[in-house]
């Protein structure tokens, strides 16, 4: 029987409502700033394999894709009893935004793009490691507190969407298939990486991400027509800050991968947004320097300039965090 992406059939459904799922991709240069987007469907892939995808273009085999640390899909029985041997503190999925905006489903605004030279990448992996923190969490944490002072009222909890790799345990033998879930990590405007660790550690040993998996596969049972039904009945219920992927290390090790590049340009890419998830964040690592890119849906985001300040806010808030302990 022929293999199918059940977690394309949500992006499917959704595009029925004007919900995009265009992710962008390029190659940023630092000292001219420019960068030209160009755009692939998260239905046709997810992040890792769109990087892999455009690196071959480029003469890089990309492969094998890197897998997780697990190698089987649990059942639902084991899911629900890590759940309950692994509690985790919950509130309502909601985000207290200072002000939104009409919008239309053609609207958008363009991502912005911030830079960690290699100095700079080096000082955030020290700084990681002293503090038990993975990098990213030092960097989408640093975002988390950038984007509340700007943008949210009061110190209520919110939640961020977290995608979590699932190569190498899903059975899945189609490589541009989709194979991310990911976790919902719960903070507050104040909130540390080491706050952001601690959920996310929590929230996997909870086999979150194993939840939210075979919750996306019922696609299976119930079809395009299905999840559509659905999604129209529970979308704007349930409200997250955004979405934050680290989508790794480029490039892969390989022995057939081409010269090191002269140019200086670094690869970005950004997921979709939705008013729902409304901040579209990522971290790129290329030849030891790390791109971050950031988006705003235009619900919570007036023009483009906004989007700039929190980018050029995001990366001083990074540089004061990892510069702390000199």
């Amino acid at each position: 029987m022929a293999e199918k992406d059940y977690v394309a059939v949500w992006f499917n459904a959704r595009r029925r409502f004007g919900i995009d799922d265009t992710i962008y991709w390029g190659w940023f240069d630092p000292k001219t700033k420019h960068i030209d987007w160009l755009p692939w469907r998260h239905a046709d892939g997810d992040g890792l394999y769109g990087v892999a995808h455009a690196l071959r273009k480029h003469g890089y085999p990309s492969s094998p894709l890197p897998v997780c640390n697990e190698s089987t899909v649990p059942s639902w029985r084991n899911i629900a009893k890590a759940r309950k041997a692994n509690p985790t503190e919950e509130s309502d999925k909601a985000v207290n935004w200072k002000q939104t905006y009409p919008c239309t489903p053609d609207q958008q605004f363009q991502p912005e793009v911030c830079t960690l030279n290699k100095e700079q990448t080096e000082t955030l992996k020290a700084y990681a490691a002293d503090h038990k923190v993975s990098t990213g969490n030092v960097l989408f944490a640093a975002l988390s507190r950038v984007v509340a002072r700007k943008l949210i009222s009061g110190d209520a909890p919110f939640y961020w969407f977290f995608p979590v790799n699932l190569r190498g345990a899903t059975g899945i033998r189609t490589e541009s298939f989709n194979q991310v879930s990911g976790v919902a990590i719960r903070v507050n405007p104040a909130s540390t990486a080491n706050d952001w660790q601690s959920q996310m550690r929590q929230r996997l040993k909870a086999k979150e991400h194993w939840m939210m998996w075979k919750l996306a596969n019922l696609s299976k049972y119930f079809g395009e027509v299905g999840v559509a039904w659905f999604y129209k009945r529970s979308s704007m219920k349930q409200f997250y800050m955004g979405n934050c992927s680290n989508l790794g290390i480029w490039p892969l090790p390989h022995t057939d991968n081409p010269p090191k590049p002269t140019d200086g340009r670094l690869l970005a890419g950004v997921a979709p947004g939705t008013p729902s998830y409304p901040v579209s964040s990522s971290m790129i690592e290329w030849y030891g320097e790390i791109a971050l890119t950031l988006k705003l849906h235009p619900y919570i985001c007036p023009n483009q300039s906004l989007i700039r300040e929190l980018a050029d806010a995001w990366l001083v808030e990074v540089l004061a965090d990892i510069q702390r302990q000199k």
